[in-house]
């Protein structure tokens, strides 16, 4: 009865998820231009729903962020009750994430921006050197995903032939 109840739950988000992500895209793609006077740079071109969709991402991705620790530290509390030595393989899981993020914010770049148009307060050091962080680690995350699907099922024949 209770997985019942996740399942229907998690599919209720995820297609109000998907709803509103595509009434954001509509609007982005469909919802026109700002105006050629309120426009950051006059010559380029602005969608006017710009902002909308890059808060709706901010918030799937922070939402992201907090369900993904939610769930590590459930599972490293629940394992170390019951078996140790997989909450020490949870909890390495864990540094070894902030250790690809140290390293990729060390690997990020901190020269400013030429931006043209742009004289706002993100274009320093430690911002750009943490969009750099971001993108290293979708770049890293994304290669792991891609190489966890075309070895993990070659794994599992492997094993199941012992």
């Amino acid at each position: 009865m209770a997985v019942t109840k996740i399942h229907k739950t998690s599919r209720i988000v995820m297609y109000i998820t998907m709803a509103i992500t595509i009434v954001v895209m509509a609007l982005f793609f469909l919802g026109g231009e700002v105006p050629v006077d309120q426009r950051l740079v006059p010559t380029a071109p602005e969608p006017k729903y710009i902002d909308l969709l890059m808060y709706w991402v901010y918030f799937l991705v922070g939402c992201t962020v907090l369900v993904l620790l939610a769930f590590a530290i459930a599972d490293f509390i629940s394992s170390l009750k019951n078996q140790p030595k997989k909450a020490i393989n949870s909890l390495l899981v864990i540094v070894a994430f902030a250790a690809m993020f140290v390293i990729t914010y060390m690997l990020g770049s901190d020269k400013p921006l030429d931006i043209v148009g742009y004289t706002g307060p993100d274009n320093v050091p430690g911002r750009l050197k943490m969009t750099d962080m971001f993108m290293y680690s979708m770049y890293i995350m994304l290669a792991l995903a891609v190489l966890a699907m075309i070895f993990s099922p070659l794994l599992k024949r492997k094993s199941n032939n012992k």
